[in-house]
């Protein structure tokens, strides 16, 4: 015997809401890679730093400095910036890590996609 959802729960709404998200170019994140200490999709982060213009530059020098750690010391200087000036100011301004900027947002038109591997990439009249 299956159980059915009822039609007017949180499930049924949640369902509803997923569904209609992954049809409108949103991509599912799998829920094991979310960081519960410092609540946050950590390899999604630091991937999307790594494709914002100048990021993969910018990692790579910290990556010389912290080796294996670069990532723990990033989402650590992440999560502090946050904390201290707020998410939505974060997302628009981009935090430091060690005097580094680094940006862990997009900021562009609605011409921008993401191809099937999560990849951006400007459409037309797009920027990144």
């Amino acid at each position: 015997m299956t159980t059915r959802t009822p039609r007017h729960s949180v499930a049924a709404f949640e369902t509803v809401i997923e569904a209609h998200l992954l049809q409108n170019r949103y991509v599912s994140v799998d829920r094991k890679s979310f960081h519960r200490g410092l609540a946050i999709f950590s390899e999604f982060v630091l991937a999307a730093i790594r494709q914002t213009p100048s990021g993969e530059s910018r990692l790579r020098k910290l990556e010389a400095l912290h080796g294996d750690k670069t990532g723990e010391q990033i989402l650590g200087d992440l999560c502090k910036w946050m904390g201290q000036n707020g998410s939505l100011a974060t997302l628009r301004h981009g935090f430091k890590c060690y005097a580094r900027p680094l940006r862990a947002a997009f900021v562009g038109t609605c011409a921008n996609g993401f191809d099937a591997r999560g990849n951006l990439h400007a459409g037309p009249g797009g920027q990144l």
